[in-house]
């Protein structure tokens, strides 16, 4: 006979290990009651028998996250933890300088990585102790680990590899392979915890003999229960909004094409706080779709079988709303190579030649290398099993929902390009400005960030690095501090092609100006004169009283462009910690690291 066993929420006013410790009572009192001793009955002795206590092993669930990701699933999973018999913890790899790591016995990690494989913000500083021979020995701990990442990106899982490498080299045993998980993560992330938490049990001298506790017959945590009532839409049950606006900010002249659009969230009972990002689900170009049925030479007619068992449909209607279309994924180029011998191909998938490859594929879709292949022979489920599930895309929220109740605004740059002798398009961006409006539905989600949000003081100070649409979570702050009347001084450095065509809302920036929520505008207009400038030459420009605003306290901001423009403005405020504060270039890398670690330097970077 199962027991159900009961378990007191997390919202409960106790310790991990006080509530830990409740759980394992509960459990025990039932386990005595189920072999027929009442709780409080006398045994033979006359003596009350002690209820067998459930195992508290601690547990230290640690992650690197950049978009929230990560620090979602670490405590989703401490929970699932805390009901299989686990003392569990989470914090961040930023806390690392807090850890007494001789006594963890127990570590799970979680990270992502971000850019050209590197560590996320927030793990950056505990990847800079841990590389070096001042890192502590971990001895007798045992561990693994899930890395998040994009198969699309060369450096895939970079920073969980690192990570995981590194413990082991530090003494570490592995108990569980380390998961690298792409970007539909959810199963392999289950799977993962669910073989770390079995691995993960041993190693325990002082534990009590527990009571067996399957993980089937734990009740969720109340809490668990009413968020699943409250918040039914997620990433894998978007809520189908509408598009209300469809706006060009570009100028008629630009080069790029930039626009804003706003969504209803209303009847989702969906919220967001600014810093956030929407998830939006995409569909594929129809005409994209149509293209590859006749390179493939099916009719689209042909049922196969939809990514992670959604069951069938149509070839052509998977290939609009379910698979990945355009960027090819690694597994496709190995199909390529091993089915067509191609020794260009071939040469490219040895080690060493991943920047090779990357230049051999800028700019091309799977069309482009099923026109270079025509005599491939495909089947409709043949060419299917070779792709990906589409994926969402993220985009920071550009509006405040205090100024705009159920509404979110995205601020986007539409791709489209020419090359190999036909257009390209970006799967969302172009989504969005071509084929969403009404009565079409939008499946969208809220991704929580965590790791970008305004300073809980409103009087605080801020300072915002947001060139072209990086304009975008910045515009919320601004509408935030509007709406919230926070005396909070705010600086914003926008950076765009011309003012001309991209000086993206403009007349929103000089309302607020005038109505004292916008006290310094700085911009940096590149091809408006002979020699470029950008944000970061805005920032050395004006360095004195960017340190002057650090030193009062300001919190400092970037989002955009992860590969040049993040790690410039990096570099700037380096070069001004050094000349401006007078700090030794060692000085000033523990500056910048201690901004970081006080959440005072956050980067929303893609």
């Amino acid at each position: 006979m199962s027991i159900q066993i009961p378990t007191l929420p997390d919202s409960a006013p106790f310790t991990t290990e006080q509530r830990a410790w409740l759980n394992g009572y509960l459990a025990g009192i039932l386990a005595a009651a189920s072999n027929g001793t009442a709780p409080g009955a006398a045994g033979q002795n006359g003596h009350t028998p002690a209820p067998a206590v459930a195992p508290k092993k601690r547990l230290l669930f640690l992650y690197g996250t950049q978009t929230g990701t990560s620090e979602t699933l670490a405590h989703k999973f401490s929970k699932i933890a805390g009901q299989r018999g686990f003392a569990p913890e989470v914090k961040s790899l930023e806390s690392y300088d807090k850890i007494d790591w001789s006594a963890e016995k127990r570590i799970a990690v979680i990270t992502s990585t971000y850019g050209d494989g590197e560590m996320p913000d927030n793990a950056q500083g505990f990847w800079n102790h841990f590389k070096t021979e001042s890192a502590p020995k971990l001895d007798g701990v045992t561990f693994s680990v899930l890395a998040l990442g994009d198969t699309n990106y060369p450096e895939f899982c970079k920073a969980g590899k690192d990570i995981d490498t590194r413990l082991e080299q530090l003494g570490a045993t592995r108990a569980h392979p380390r998961t690298d998980c792409d970007v539909d993560y959810e199963a392999a992330a289950q799977t993962w915890l669910d073989g770390a938490l079995s691995a993960l049990t041993g190693n325990d001298d002082t534990a009590p003999e527990a009571v067996a506790i399957s993980p089937e017959v734990v009740a969720p945590a109340a809490d668990t229960q009413a968020e699943v009532v409250a918040k039914p839409w997620s990433k894998t049950n978007p809520f189908p909004a509408r598009l209300i606006t469809n706006k060009l900010l570009s100028g008629p002249n630009a080069i790029k094409e930039t626009r804003h659009f706003e969504i209803s969230l209303a009847g989702s009972g969906l919220s967001y706080e600014v810093g956030d990002a929407l998830g939006v689900v995409p569909s594929n170009c129809p005409a994209l779709a149509d293209d590859i049925l006749k390179a493939i030479k099916c009719t689209g007619e042909e049922t196969v079988t939809l990514p992670a068992g959604a069951g069938e449909a149509t070839l052509r209607d998977a290939l609009i709303n379910s698979y990945d279309i355009t960027k090819p994924s690694g597994d496709y180029i190995k199909y390529l190579a091993k089915e067509t011998g191609d020794a260009e191909l071939n040469a490219l998938l040895q080690p060493g030649k991943a920047e090779d490859l990357r230049k051999y594929l800028y700019g091309k879709d799977i069309l482009d290398l099923l026109l270079a292949f025509p005599s491939l022979t495909w089947t409709a489920q043949g060419f299917a099993a070779q792709l990906k599930k589409i994926a969402p895309r993220l985009y920071s929220i550009s509006s405040s929902i205090k100024a705009n109740p159920e509404q979110v605004h995205l601020t986007v740059s539409v791709v489209r390009y020419q090359t190999n002798g036909r257009e390209h398009k970006g799967v969302c961006s172009t989504h969005l400005a071509d084929r969403a409006d009404a009565p079409a539905t939008l499946p969208v989600f809220i991704q929580v960030s965590h790791g970008f949000r305004l300073p809980p003081n409103p009087e605080t100070p801020v300072i915002m690095v947001g060139p072209g649409t990086g304009v975008a979570p910045f515009r919320a702050f601004l509408q935030e501090r509007r709406a919230t009347a926070s005396k909070g001084r705010n600086w914003l450095i926008f950076g765009e092609q011309k003012m001309a065509n991209d000086f993206y809302y403009r007349d929103e920036l000089e309302s607020l100006a005038q109505d004292g929520y916008l006290h310094k505008l700085t911009t940096a207009f590149s091809r408006d004169q002979e020699a470029k400038i950008y944000v970061q030459n805005r920032m050395l420009e004006e360095a004195s009283e960017l340190w002057a605003w650090l030193q009062a306290g300001a919190h400092f901001y970037v989002c955009g462009d992860a590969s040049r423009m993040a790690k410039d403005v990096d570099n700037a405020l380096h070069q001004i910690a050094q000349t401006v504060g007078g700090l030794s270039e060692a000085d000033a890398k523990a500056y910048i690291q201690s901004l970081k670690t006080a959440k005072r330097y956050q980067r929303d970077v893609y």
